[in-house]
Order: C-alpha cells, then sequence, then structure tokens
C-alpha cells in the first residue's frame, strides 16, 4: 500500500509542484499520513516555501546527473559572489532561492536568466563544439528545454550581463580572467581581426555567446592603455555581391550609431577597421569594466518575460513598462524615438533582444546604449540580394511627437551613408534616393504639437 502511495505521489510531482492540499486530495489521503509519506521520501523531494505556501517537487537531473545549480554574479572588480540557488523540477518547472529576494517557483527558465540561454549562430557553433560532451543533439533546433538549460550551466561563463550559472563556468571564468594573454593593441587590429574571425567560423573557437544569425566574436584590446571588451562583427572575406552588401550594412550601423548620438541619445561607441575587402565593426560592451570586471543587463524580451506580456514592438513595449514604472518616462519617449528613427531607416530587425535595460533601482531600469540599428531591409536572402524600395511606414500616434527629431537624423544618416566611399556605389546610390525621400516627406505638412 505505501509503496503504491509513492509511486502515485512520484506520477503527481512528475507533473508539477504541488502543495499540501493538492496532494491530500489527489492522493485521497489525510494530513498525518501525507506527513508520513513525505518523510520517507525526503531524501528524494524538494521542499519549497514554508507554512502553508509550502509544495513539494521532484528533481529534474539535467546531464550529469545535477538538478540544483548556483548562480553567481561578477562585480565590476571581477569578484564572484553567490546569487542563488536555481533547482530543475520535474515537469519543467525552477524553483529559485535567491539569497537577498526571497525564494519563488518558475514555470519555465527564469526570467533574469532568459539571456543565458543560446541562440542563433552561437547556439550553431556551440552545439558543433560542444555536444558530444555534452550529450546534446547536434542540431538547436532539436534542443529540448532540458539540452538548452544544459548548455547554460555548463558554459555560461562569457554571456551577455553579469550572471554565471553552475560551478563548472564559474572555474572556468577564473581560469580566463587569470590568463595573462595581452590585449589588442589597436595598430594590430587589421590582421589580428582576420584571424579571430576565421577561427571563429572554422569552429576552432566559441563566438561571442550572444544571439543573432551572423557570426560575431569579442576580444578585449589595449584602448590608448585601458582594457577595452570589444563585440566585434564582420563581413565574408570572400569578393561577391554578398559580402559586399554585408560590409555596406556594417559600415551603415557605425553610422547609424552616430546618428543616434548626435540627436541626443545614448548608443554603443562603435569603431570600423577595414582589412582587405573585410569590413569589422567593434562595438563597445556596456556590460563589461575594465580586463575582468562586469555589469548587469538585461533585455527587452527577459523583462518581458518578467511582467509575462507579449513580445510585440517597441513602441508598445514603451507605453508598457513605462505602465509598469519599470522605465521613466524619458526612457519611454527615448524608446519611442529609437522606434521611429529605426523605421525612417530601414531597421526591419527590431526584436526584443536588441533592446538592453540596465538595473536602476530596486524595480526599475535604464535604457543601455542603443545597438543594431541598421538597414537590414537590404539584407541579402540567401545568398542573393533582392530589390526592395524603401517606403516610409504610417507614424502612430504614440510617436508623432518624436517625428520631426527622428526625421532630422534619419535624413543625416542616409546623406552620410551616400557620401562614404568606404560604402559601394551602388548602395550609395540606394542611400542617396532614400535620403531625397525623406526630404521631401519633410517639406509636407506636420502636425504641431502645443
Amino acid at each position: 500500500m505505501r509503496d503504491k502511495q509513492q509511486q502515485h505521489l512520484r506520477q503527481l510531482l512528475s507533473i508539477r509542484a504541488l502543495g499540501s492540499r493538492e496532494l491530500m486530495q489527489g492522493l485521497d489521503i489525510s494530513q498525518p499520513t501525507l506527513s508520513r509519506l513525505l518523510s520517507g521520501m525526503n531524501h528524494e523531494i524538494v521542499i519549497m516555501g514554508k507554512g502553508r505556501a509550502t509544495c513539494y517537487g521532484l528533481p529534474q537531473k539535467i546531464h550529469n546527473n545535477e538538478s540544483r545549480f548556483p548562480v553567481y554574479t561578477i562585480d565590476p572588480r571581477g569578484d564572484a559572489s553567490i546569487y542563488g540557488h536555481l533547482t530543475a523540477l520535474q515537469g519543467g518547472q525552477y524553483w529559485w532561492e535567491s539569497t537577498k529576494e526571497g525564494s519563488d517557483i518558475f514555470n519555465q527558465i527564469p526570467w533574469f536568466l532568459q539571456d543565458m540561454k543560446l541562440t542563433g549562430y552561437s547556439a550553431r557553433s556551440f552545439a558543433y563544439r560542444h555536444s558530444k560532451h555534452l550529450q546534446l543533439p547536434r542540431k538547436p533546433a532539436d534542443w529540448s528545454e532540458k539540452d538548452t538549460f544544459s548548455a547554460s550551466c555548463h558554459h555560461s561563463e562569457d554571456r551577455s550581463g553579469n550572471l554565471i550559472i553552475g560551478e563548472e563556468s564559474l572555474a572556468r571564468y577564473f581560469a580566463l580572467a587569470r590568463e595573462t594573454t595581452a590585449t589588442i593593441k589597436m595598430e594590430t587590429r587589421p590582421w589580428v581581426y582576420p584571424q579571430l574571425a576565421q577561427k571563429t567560423l572554422a569552429g576552432e573557437i566559441d563566438p561571442v555567446q550572444m544571439g543573432g544569425e551572423q557570426p560575431k566574436f569579442s576580444t578585449c584590446i589595449d584602448d590608448y592603455g585601458s582594457p577595452c571588451h570589444m563585440l566585434v562583427k564582420f563581413s565574408p572575406a570572400t569578393d561577391s555581391n554578398e559580402a559586399r552588401r554585408y560590409a555596406d550594412l556594417l559600415i551603415c550601423e557605425h553610422l547609424a550609431l552616430e546618428a543616434i548620438r548626435l540627436a541626443g541619445y545614448s548608443a554603443a561607441r562603435s569603431r570600423l577597421v577595414i582589412s582587405g575587402k573585410q569590413v569589422f565593426l567593434c562595438l563597445k560592451r556596456f556590460d563589461r569594466r575594465g580586463a575582468i570586471g562586469r555589469l548587469p543587463s538585461v533585455s527587452l524580451r527577459a523583462v518581458h518575460s518578467r511582467i509575462q506580456a507579449p513580445c510585440d514592438n517597441w513602441v508598445n513595449a514603451a507605453v508598457r513598462l513605462e505602465k509598469h514604472q519599470l522605465i521613466s518616462t524619458k526612457s519611454s519617449r527615448d524608446l519611442r524615438w529609437l522606434t521611429l528613427f529605426s523605421d525612417l531607416i530601414g531597421n526591419t530587425n527590431q526584436h526584443f533582444g536588441n533592446i538592453s535595460l540596465i538595473p536602476h533601482q530596486r524595480d526599475s531600469y535604464i535604457l543601455a546604449p542603443f545597438y543594431g540599428t541598421r538597414p537590414t531591409l537590404y539584407e541579402p536572402v540567401a545568398g542573393e540580394i533582392p530589390l526592395r524600395l524603401f517606403t516610409p511606414p504610417p507614424i502612430r500616434n504614440e510617436v508623432a511627437s518624436e517625428l520631426p527629431k527622428a526625421l532630422k537624423a534619419a535624413i543625416l544618416f542616409w546623406k552620410s551613408a551616400a557620401i562614404d566611399e568606404r560604402i559601394s556605389t551602388e548602395f550609395r546610390q540606394i542611400c542617396y534616393e532614400n535620403c531625397e525621400i525623406l526630404k521631401l516627406q519633410n517639406r509636407g505638412p506636420k502636425l504641431i504639437f502645443q
């Protein structure tokens, strides 16, 4: 009888964590009987919460047979401290025990760890290099939630932000931090970067562990005596129409960031390095400090997971987060301006991983410097260069007040790209035509705000 009750209990908890009342109803037993049953299974059950809020779950063993993982933060000096512990539960839930902010059960990987999940090119490269060792499918598309979590736990030492999951990743971080590898000298970048790009593509080194479909790597340069971590995007080294277009777009991304700053908004600091026909866009990482220090950051996608809201569009996100008092009115207005500017320069890649926020006070954020803004309307598709016509979208009421300033910045961007001789003649002509289109729009009647 007792064995059958224990087996039934395991079946119930394999679906999701349950409280005492739910277990008594599911097993049709009394509280004293449940207490004795749980006591006899104490070694295999996770007890969560206190008092009437106590609930029970079964741990989910990951590939290395662990279920409970420490989570660490790295401070601006590079020192690590424990942030909390995360326990994987059967049924796809997670039990989070914070060292400072209490505990909670999540029905998926907690929102503040969502950015640790590998996606895009970095996930494919990671699977190629580590799938056999970690017993993961070779294709990330075949990964289960358990597989994704396993990859995050074993290799989280260089993700965005300042969090690290698991002792193995922490040990790897310490090993990397203690290496005496010299920073890259500014003058050596034109020949060092092509080597790093080739090694990234060949799978000899892990690409930077961030999202996005295009390959990129991270490096530390000697910025006039100070170490500076850079995220480096690069175009193909081949001489083809596709490679030339990607090179054009990287140069345009640099020019777009300059236009954003000139308009009075915060944007990632960028530099261009050109080696032969290959273009490297170098972006200063705002989540790194000095040689080994780190700073917290979280994506717009993760924050929406926190409030359980859909990732629809940036304008709605700005309004939504301001309503929840997660960002200020100014930050909301800035994000709406960026949306409009992005529309006016053909940036169709307005996903929620392309906006980051920095924790400001206990439950609020400020916008991180803008990044990832370029005319993706003109990106190659399957190696081909499609003919695309630029048409400024209709203006939503929520962003209408930002139009004059956004239009001025967009005209400046297209004009800068149209005269930049680093850009191909064909694409400069496209930029010139788009500049003229916006100038015509700027001459029309305007909505006046009192």
